[in-house]
């Protein structure tokens, strides 16, 4: 916690030590920032680290700092609770596990950048404090297991659309540049028995692949938003309902941006092929 401190003569590398990685040359694929408060290391202590480099300015400056300095664990949860919001919904059973490396400082009162890139079921990220572009985390990933399926709607595992949905998150996944050529995010709300059953998003604009999964979007509003029964989705991947004819009867309802609807007839005959 000193700066310059070192030359103790101890090895600077360990075969124990979990190596970071650095993340894609890519654009982010997501990014939140959120304003740490200027008692921030105050109400942190309250978490049982009692370290006066965090709220004493002389033991601060002691230690080479010019003012008392955010613990890392407080900068580090923030991240991790981006990464958390943006990609898992806030389930915490899909958390597997983490790494970072603490770069730099942050100061009780600045803004934190995470940038967050989606490769498979690892998310990598950075945080940077916007007021100085300094990175303080950098490195660094979050692994998550799998969605758990709800058991409070078993009803869900009878519907015959999620087997075309998990086709479907296949074929999204197996087509390069589908995402960047549609650019759309659309939400698909299964009905049965006349009420709704489930929804499902198929977002090919948040992510560079794309990505089709169970729930409300991730990101923001789906653009494009169709409501219909299991029964006729099923008869509409199959080609055996016409779009259109649905349309005009009101088996198929459509709000937001209705003629990114005629985008979708691609992903389903992709789907049909495989």
């Amino acid at each position: 916690f000193v700066v310059g401190a070192g030359n103790f003569g101890g090895p600077k590398t360990s075969k124990e030590a979990i190596p970071v990685v650095d993340a894609p040359s890519r654009a982010p694929d997501a990014v939140v920032q959120e304003k740490t408060s200027v008692d921030q290391a105050a109400l942190y202590r309250l978490s049982g680290d009692p370290n006066p480099l965090h709220i004493d300015p002389s033991f601060a400056a002691m230690g080479g700092f010019k003012s008392p300095i955010l613990h890392g664990l407080c900068s580090f949860g923030y991240a991790v609770r981006h990464v958390m919001a943006k990609y898992a919904d806030n389930d915490m059973s899909r958390f597997k596990s983490v790494k970072v490396r603490f770069s730099k400082p942050v100061l009780p009162g600045q803004t934190l950048q995470t940038e967050m890139w989606k490769e498979g079921k690892r998310i990598h990220f950075q945080t940077k404090v916007v007021e100085n572009g300094n990175v303080s985390i950098s490195g660094a990933y979050v692994d998550l297991h799998d969605a758990l399926v709800s058991k409070s709607l078993p009803q869900v595992n009878d519907l015959k659309s999620s087997a075309i949905f998990q086709q479907m998150a296949t074929t999204v996944r197996s087509t390069p540049g589908l995402a960047a050529k549609i650019n759309a995010i659309f939400q698909w709300n299964i009905t049965k028995d006349e009420a709704q059953a489930t929804s499902w998003v198929v977002d090919l604009k948040s992510t560079k692949e794309g990505e089709v999964y169970e729930g409300q979007p991730h990101s923001g509003k789906a653009d494009c938003t169709l409501t219909l029964s299991d029964d006729d989705f099923v008869k509409l991947s199959l080609q055996k309902l016409d779009p259109q004819k649905a349309f005009l009867e009101g088996k198929l309802k459509i709000s937001g941006n209705i003629l990114l609807a005629q985008k979708l007839g691609g992903i389903f005959s992709l789907s049909s092929k495989m």
